[in-house]
């Protein structure tokens, strides 16, 4: 009768001890980091930017723009960043080429403007000022014919910024007023001076080394403006009244460097 009692302990025995044995024993990757060894290329640096930029969906003139950059990386994903740019030129658009020649060709006398006087109300941006706080949710790395491998991240944006509006001609129309009874009858007027708005948009970094990165990004610049500076209400005059939220986008290329230049190695 004890026989038969003690086998089955026995039998439970062996296979309970290992298990609470297992159990009890910790393991080495417990609270370890996800990826070791890893580079911070962004953690604590100050990044330093220069390039060109230019705006893509304007009416009338395309502004081709130096384009600088100053950024500090609080952590590896939450950086700060101010940005500026300045035109270098302008170049017309289509729509503003078919529209000169139609006014120039149009019979005298019109109720259309002279091509002249449709120009003399036309802006442009003639500077571009901006704060942004950046987010990277995407790092890593990529390989291009799988021989050439580099780190790259993904960030979006958005932020505050003004933009200097100016005469793209020199034969400029008068300013816009706040309303129409202090210029009446007037058909254009200029939209110019810095307006404030928001910023908000995407970019990327390909670095070729542990400082040294290209950079592209694409900004949206949301503000009021009229750029044609002419009747948009139809109420029969041009003035501030005519502002709407207008969008200007810009695409900008240029090389960026991290500062201090060694990065870090996390554990």
């Amino acid at each position: 009768m004890m026989k038969r009692i003690a086998l089955p302990f026995l039998f439970a025995l062996t296979f309970t001890i290992p298990t609470v044995a297992h159990a009890q024993r910790r393991s080495p990757l417990a609270d370890a980091p996800a990826i070791r060894k890893r580079v911070e290329l962004r953690e604590t640096r100050l990044e330093l930017g220069a390039g060109m930029a230019s705006t893509i969906n304007q009416t009338f003139f395309h502004g081709l723009m130096a384009d600088v950059r100053l950024g500090f990386h609080i952590n590896d994903w939450l950086a700060v960043t101010g940005m500026g740019a300045f035109n270098v030129t302008s170049l017309s658009t289509g729509f503003h080429d078919e529209l000169q020649d139609t006014l120039k060709a149009q019979a005298t006398p019109s109720r259309a403007p002279s091509a002249g006087v449709a120009d003399s109300s036309i802006n442009k941006a003639s500077m571009v000022l901006g704060g942004q706080v950046e987010v990277t949710p995407f790092a890593g790395k990529y390989a291009l014919f799988g021989a050439l491998f580099a780190h790259y991240d993904l960030y979006v944006f958005g932020g505050v910024a003004g933009v200097n509006l100016a005469a793209e001609k020199g034969n400029a129309a008068g300013p816009c007023s706040d309303n129409h009874t202090a210029a009446a009858g007037t058909t254009q007027c200029l939209v110019s001076g810095m307006k404030v708005g928001g910023t908000f948009g995407a970019g990327f970094h390909s670095f070729f080394n542990n400082f040294l990165a290209l950079n592209v990004e694409l900004r949206d610049l949301m503000l009021k403006d009229n750029p044609a500076g002419r009747d948009v209400n139809g109420d029969g005059f041009a003035d501030n009244q005519d502002l709407t939220w207008t969008s200007h986008l810009m695409v900008s290329l240029g090389l960026t460097v991290f500062l201090p230049s060694t990065a870090s190695i996390s554990p």
